[in-house]
């Protein structure tokens, strides 16, 4: 049996479509919906299918994306099940192959005890623009700078600059590292993610640093999982289908019917994002396991 925790905001028909079908082949579902969102009342609950009561409002970039993860982590952790694998996925994201095939390739990497997951040291310039991304660890950011969504991320780029300029390290900055990063999404198996909320509940402070990191839902997780003695397990490839626009986008592109034979026959378990009609999710689950 494994775990899939789903991190959603908007489109409760694609939710409700994505969770009935991973609950109906015998796994457990937990969603978190963002308490920013309207949708509260669409998304549906079940036996499998467990709705978090607590919630954040999350935004891009920010710290608020590492806690619905940790609620949705803690969540699964908290039943006591034996998890093969803990799936952390969008409500933009769908299957890429039909359960049987994804059953095949989670067993035999399951045997080999494999980490799905993008676990890179920083800095890395072939992953991240700006010094590896070694900045976000380093510049302490003020939350309301965070989020491109806030007016004062227009002065991201200016204020990082300067603190790069002068050389300057935030307090704590030698305490936590080596620092790593990946893509947000990733399947764990369940020891590891055990591990990683036992290392969460373990550095307190290392939470409150990341708190005013920069997209620290792309590190948090990842330095916990080095910390824990599984980054060489680590296959650095989360197994997701994404296609972005351009080098450095900040979000990919939406993926049309036009795409569905090319992310079927990636090997990849899960693709995103989409945003199907109620028409076009009853499709995609047909023409999945047809």
């Amino acid at each position: 049996m494994d775990a899939y925790l789903i991190l959603c905001h908007a489109n409760p028909v694609q939710v409700n479509a994505l969770a009935r079908y991973l609950a109906d082949g015998g796994h457990d579902v937990f969603i978190h919906i963002d308490a920013a969102s309207s949708i509260r009342d669409a998304v549906q609950g079940g036996e499998r299918i467990h709705v978090l009561e607590r919630t954040v409002a999350v935004r891009w970039g920010g710290w608020e994306m590492v806690q619905a993860m940790l609620l949705l982590m803690r969540a699964a952790v908290a039943t006591g099940r034996d998890y093969r694998y803990v799936h952390l996925l969008s409500g933009q994201c769908l299957p890429a192959m039909p359960r049987r095939e994804m059953e095949k390739v989670l067993a035999a990497a399951a045997a080999e005890g494999k980490q799905l997951m993008e676990c890179i040291p920083l800095p890395a310039d072939e992953r991240w623009h700006g010094r590896g991304g070694i900045y976000r660890m380093q510049v302490w950011y003020p939350r309301c700078m965070v989020c491109k969504y806030d007016p004062a991320h227009k002065f991201f780029w200016r204020y990082t600059n300067a603190w790069l300029r002068l050389g300057l390290k935030r307090p704590g900055y030698h305490l936590f590292g080596p620092y790593y990063g990946g893509s947000q999404w990733w399947s764990l198996t369940g020891d590891c993610v055990r591990a990683v909320c036992a290392e969460d509940r373990r550095h307190p402070f290392m939470r409150h640093f990341f708190r005013n990191s920069f997209c620290s839902d792309e590190h948090y997780v990842q330095t916990c999982v080095a910390r824990a003695g599984y980054a060489g397990a680590t296959t650095g490839n989360p197994s997701r289908y994404i296609c972005w626009p351009a080098v450095h986008a900040d979000s990919p592109r939406l993926l049309q019917r036009d795409d569905w034979a090319r992310l079927r026959g990636s090997g990849c378990l899960f693709a995103r994002k989409f945003e199907l009609s109620p028409r076009e999710c009853v499709d995609y689950f047909s023409w999945l396991e047809s």
